[in-house]
């Protein structure tokens, strides 16, 4: 469980520092806004692993 924490610390940590870099280029080089849709791509990927390696539900069934 330890690895899987630490596995979405990672992705969690890279996430926000890539899109605060993203959003000051795209906010520098101006329209079109497009760092929204990395953010709103890239979300669900960290939704996706946060729900499928972390979520409460599907601890406690691992563990019972």
């Amino acid at each position: 469980m330890a690895d899987k924490k630490l596995g979405f610390r990672i992705h969690a940590i890279v996430f926000v520092l890539s899109m605060v870099l993203l959003f000051i280029v795209n906010m520098w080089i101006g329209p079109p806004y497009w760092a929204l849709w990395v953010l709103l791509g890239w979300g669900v990927g960290l939704l996706a692993h946060w729900w499928f390696g972390l979520s409460p539900s599907i601890t406690k069934k691992k563990t019972a």
